[in-house]
C-alpha cells in the first residue's frame, strides 16, 4: 500500500527571514482556508516573561514603599499631596514601570524571527521607551489628579495604604508588560493616535474657561493657558511615536528596496515633518524667540505635508487612484480653508487650523497605511511550490 506525503519548497528568502534551519518542524494554521507557516512557538517562555517581570518589581517597590514610610514615621498616609500613595506610586511606579518595559521589550526580542524585524526592533526602542516613560508619567499624574477630587482628605494606615500601592503598581507593571509584548504597526498608530487626539480634547477641555478658541490653538501650549505642559507634551510625545512609526514601518520595506529614491524621499519628508511637530510642542507660542521657533516649526510642518500630498503620485510606488484622489481632494479642501482665511477672512484663525490640522494627520494616517500595505503585498507574498511522493507501506 503506498501513502502520499506532501511538500513544500519554501523560498530562501522565508528561510533566512523566520530564521527556520533545514529540518527545522515549523506550525501550519489553517483558517479560513487560508494556510499560515511559522516558527514553532514557545508560549512557556512569554508566560514566564510576564509572571517573572511583573511580580518581581512589584515587590521591591512594595518593600521600598514600607520601608520609607516606617524609617520616616509615618504611619498615616493620605491618597494625594506630600509623603503621599500618589506621590509615591507616579516616581516607584515611574522608575519600575520602565524597568519592566524595557526587560520585557529585550526579552521578547529574543523570541522575534527575522533579522530585518530584529533591526527595526531594536531602531525604536529607545524612542519607544522615552515615549512610554512620559506616558506613564504624565497618566498617572492625571489619574491621581482626578481621585485627590473624588476623594479629598482620605487617608490610611500604613499597611492599608501599602496593599493600595501595590495594587496600583501590579497594574502600572503589568500595562507596560503588555505594551512592550505588543509592540507592532497597529498598536503603535493606535497609541499614537490616542495620545494626540486624547491630549489635545484635555487641553481644550481643561481651557474651556479661557475661551482658547478666541486666540489660536497654539494658545493652548502657553504661559496664559492653564496646564499648558500637559499640551506641549502631548504635542512632543506624539512626534516621537510618529518618528518611532516611521522607522518602524520604513527598515524593512528598505531593507528590501535597497536604493529606492522615491522611499528615501518620503521617509526624509515624513521623518523631517514629525520632527516639525516636536518643535510646535517643545517651543511654547510665547514672545520673544519661543514664538519665532514655534511659528517656524508649524510652517515646516505645513509645508512639508502640503509637499507630500503633491508628490505622492510620485513617491509611492503602486499608489492607487483612490488614494491619490483623496489625497487631492485633502489638499484642495486645506488650500480652499487657507483662502476662506487669508483672504475672504470668513474663517477664523482657530477654525482654519482645526480644519488643516484635521485633514493633515487624517492623510498622514492614510498614507502610512498604504505604505504598511505595500510592505505587506511586495515582501509577504511568495509562490511557493508543493510536491507528492509515494511511499510504500507494505
Amino acid at each position: 500500500m503506498a501513502k502520499e506525503t506532501h511538500h513544500v519548497v519554501i523560498p530562501d528568502a522565508i528561510m533566512e527571514d523566520l530564521d527556520i534551519k533545514d529540518g527545522e518542524q515549523v506550525e501550519v494554521t489553517l483558517k479560513d482556508k487560508e494556510a499560515v507557516i511559522r516558527p514553532k512557538r514557545t508560549d512557556t517562555g512569554t508566560q514566564t516573561i510576564s509572571l517573572r517581570f511583573f511580580l518581581i518589581p512589584t515587590v521591591l517597590a512594595g518593600i521600598a514603599f514600607l520601608a520609607y514610610f516606617i524609617y520616616f514615621q509615618i504611619l498615616q498616609l493620605p491618597m494625594t499631596g506630600k509623603n503621599s500613595i500618589a506621590q509615591m506610586v507616579i516616581v516607584l511606579g515611574e522608575l519600575s514601570g520602565i524597568a519592566t518595559f524595557a526587560v520585557a521589550y529585550i526579552q521578547n526580542h529574543r523570541q522575534i524571527h527575522g533579522r530585518d524585524h530584529r533591526r527595526r526592533y531594536w531602531r525604536i526602542f529607545p524612542t519607544m521607551l522615552l515615549s512610554f516613560a512620559i506616558i506613564l508619567a504624565f497618566v498617572t499624574s492625571v489619574f491621581f489628579w482626578v481621585i485627590g477630587y473624588m476623594f479629598e482628605g482620605v487617608s490610611f494606615d500604613i499597611y492599608t495604604a501599602t496593599g493600595l500601592f501595590l495594587l496600583f503598581i501590579s497594574i502600572v507593571n503589568y500595562l507596560m508588560i503588555y505594551s512592550a509584548l505588543s509592540i507592532s504597526t497597529s498598536f503603535i498608530t493606535t497609541l499614537f493616535l490616542s495620545t494626540f487626539v486624547g491630549g489635545v480634547i484635555g487641553a481644550i477641555v481643561t481651557n474651556s474657561s479661557r475661551q482658547w478658541w478666541q486666540h489660536n490653538v497654539s494658545f493652548l501650549g502657553t504661559n496664559k493657558a492653564l496646564n499648558a505642559w500637559q499640551f506641549n507634551l502631548t504635542i512632543a510625545v506624539s512626534a516621537l511615536l510618529w518618528i518611532a512609526l516611521v522607522d518602524y514601518l520604513f527598515v524593512p520595506l528598505m531593507a528590501h528596496r535597497k536604493n529606492d529614491w522615491r522611499l528615501i524621499t518620503m521617509r526624509i519628508m515624513l521623518t523631517v515633518a514629525a520632527i516639525a511637530l516636536l518643535g510646535v510642542g517643545l517651543f511654547p507660542n510665547n514672545r520673544g524667540l519661543m514664538h519665532i521657533l514655534h511659528t517656524q516649526s508649524a510652517w515646516f510642518l505645513n509645508y512639508f505635508i502640503i509637499g507630500m500630498i503633491i508628490a505622492v503620485r510620485w513617491l509611492l510606488p503602486g499608489v492607487s487612484r483612490e488614494f491619490l484622489s483623496t489625497s487631492y481632494i485633502i489638499g484642495g479642501i486645506i488650500i480652499f480653508a487657507a483662502i476662506l482665511f487669508q483672504f475672504v477672512h470668513y474663517l477664523s484663525l482657530t477654525a482654519f487650523e482645526m480644519i488643516a490640522f484635521a485633514l493633515a494627520m487624517s492623510w498622514i494616517m492614510l498614507l502610512l497605511q498604504n505604505i504598511h500595505r505595500l510592505y505587506q503585498k511586495d515582501e509577504s507574498t511568495f509562490v511557493v511550490t508543493v510536491t507528492t511522493d509515494k511511499v510504500n507501506t507494505d
